[in-house]
């Protein structure tokens, strides 16, 4: 005769442990895709024509630069809502401020409805209004990093898009510590510094400053964020690592060859920009 098995509370609360930390490990990180692009004032691409490169890594938040708005007298939907709906991202801000203050025509899209170097966020979950940040320091007037808030899994973000100058065009790049000090991205790294023990931090967008150089080191060690991107370049993503903030994947990429004649320089693709991507895992607030 089978003796009959009866489990012991030990056994009982053994088992109900585990499955709590099964059900924490499943419920307690999200991944948020993130996507920072500069899009050349949607001169040689229309949002529709981005989306169709950008919809395959389903992002969750993205991040745009040059960033074209509707030119005076144009009564036509606002270029970053219509990539936002394109790409299914139901909320997006847009910034006031043009990069270096240009506009059209000379800085305009293909069609010629739009204009300016703006900067703007498009996001799965709700956003704040918004406000642009003009940090001091060298280099071109009118740069500007534009900020949102978001909520996701009960964390508080700090979104910022951004186009600044830097140093990665010139002939010789700096090696002191003096040179970083007079920087825009500097002025930026003490306004974060300022706020974030009250936001998780995520910064995307143009810093026209090389991935290993003095800038982009001194950024992510006053800040202490870690910078997403791993290849060389002058576009990049940095999130605050201090909170359970996790970086799973990372990529770059400039699309599709031969879409424009005119924009020979950059093999004829959607920008002269690539666009930089990563995944991030983020935990549960405690």
């Amino acid at each position: 005769m089978k003796k009959k098995y009866q489990s012991t509370p030990i056994f009982t609360l053994i088992v109900s442990v585990l499955l709590i930390i099964l059900n924490n490990t499943q419920l307690s990180a999200a991944k948020l895709r993130v996507v920072a692009y500069n899009v050349a004032c949607g001169q040689w691409a229309t949002p529709e024509q981005i989306a169709e490169e950008l919809k395959a890594l389903n992002p969750d938040i993205v991040l745009l630069s040059e960033v074209p708005k509707a030119n005076r007298g144009k009564k036509v939907k606002d270029w970053s809502h219509r990539l936002g709906d394109a790409l299914g991202l139901g909320h997006v801000r847009v910034g006031t401020v043009s990069s270096a203050n240009h506009k059209a025509p000379q800085w305009g899209d293909v069609t010629g409805d739009y204009g300016g170097k703006f900067k703007s966020v498009l996001s799965r979950t709700p956003l704040t209004k918004g406000k642009d940040f003009l940090p001091e320091g060298s280099g071109w007037a009118r740069a500007s990093a534009f900020r949102v808030e978001t909520e996701i899994n009960g964390r508080k973000l700090a979104l910022y898009s951004l186009h600044l100058p830097g140093f990665a065009h010139h002939k010789r790049q700096p090696t002191e510590l003096s040179a970083w000090e007079g920087t825009k991205q500097k002025a930026l790294a003490d306004h974060i510094n300022a706020e974030k023990e009250s936001f998780d931090v995520i910064v995307g967008g143009d810093f026209n400053e090389w991935t290993d150089g003095l800038v982009m080191r001194s950024f992510s060690e006053e800040t202490k964020m870690k910078n997403a991107t791993k290849e060389r370049s002058i576009d990049h993503i940095l999130f605050s690592t201090n909170k359970g903030m996790k970086l799973s994947q990372t990529g770059r990429d400039w699309g599709p060859k031969n879409q424009n004649k005119d924009n020979a320089k950059s093999n004829v693709c959607l920008s002269d920009h690539p666009w930089v991507w990563c995944e991030l895992e983020i935990s549960e607030v405690d």
